[in-house]
Formats: C-alpha cells, structure tokens, sequence
C-alpha cells in the first residue's frame, strides 16, 4: 500500500467516532409564534456552548430579519435549554423579546454560520427540506431533539401540557 493510502487509512481509522466539533450541538427543540411565543434551543451536549454573538433570524416568506443577538455571557448547559420568549410568555425565559413573530426561525452561530432552522412556510428561507406542518400549539422535536434536517420529519404536535 503507498504510504498516503496507508496516511489516509491511519487518519481514517483514528477519527471514526469522533463528532465533528465544527457542528455545534445545540438544536432548536420547540417554537411557538405570537407575543407570548417562545423559542426554545436544547444543547445535546454534556459540555456548555456559549452562545456570544450567536443570532435567531425571524423568516416571514422570503423575509430574513434578525430577531435577536445573544448578549455576552449567554450560553446554554451542558444537556439544558435556553429559552426566548415573548413579553406574554407564561413561564421562565432566559432572553425576554417584545414577541416571537414570523413562519419560522433560523439560528445561526457567531461566525453567522447556520446552526438549525425550522418552518412552516415551504417557501421559508428558515426551513430544512420541507416545512414542518402547522401546530394548533408549538412546534416540537422529539424527547431527543433528532435532527434529520427534515422539518417536516423532526418537528410534531406534542399533546397538551406543552
């Protein structure tokens, strides 16, 4: 075997099983729009991801606006949730807005890279694939967050209590 093919078998062969570090572990887990709508990011990971200059871009149609910029400090736990949410929002929230708006969500990381979206619009600018369908209540993903970049596959009705 040459000794690049054996490099690249080595290489191969030590990195099987390692995550990509690149991808940042946190998903967004449920959404609901209005002014007591919430969005709420999960980190799958044992460790804390620090969300500084982190953005949620709103999506209205083909309209990306920024809903809002994590200030300094802000991160979300190891295996925990972060929660913004509207000014009528019935329970806790980390990042207070005047309302969740729009047809979906797109978060992006501080580089602006895209981290997840989720939409119910086909047409949305915040979607994977295609669009989730419509929730008389929030959006959800699974107790596990699956992320198959689908959101019409990731994302359901969860029964009430939300």
């Amino acid at each position: 075997m040459p000794s690049r093919l054996r490099h690249l078998a080595l290489v191969a062969a030590l990195t099987a099983g390692i995550p990509n570090p690149a991808v940042p572990p946190v998903r967004i887990h449920q959404l609901l729009t209005g002014p007591a709508g919430f969005l709420e990011l999960r980190n799958l990971s044992a460790a804390p991801v620090w969300l500084d200059g982190w953005t949620v871009l709103s999506c209205q149609g083909h309209t990306l606006a920024e809903l809002a910029r994590f200030p300094a400090g802000s991160a979300v736990g190891g295996g925990g949730s972060f929660v913004l949410a509207g000014l009528d929002f019935a329970g806790e929230a980390d990042l207070l807005l005047p309302a969740v708006p729009g047809t979906g969500q797109l978060l992006r990381d501080e580089h602006q890279s895209r981290v997840d979206g989720v939409a119910v619009a086909p047409d949305s600018p915040c979607r994977e694939n295609e669009a989730a369908q419509p929730c008389p209540g929030p959006l959800s993903r699974d107790a596990l967050s699956t992320d198959t970049d689908n959101n019409r596959a990731d994302f359901g009705c969860p029964s009430p209590p939300y």
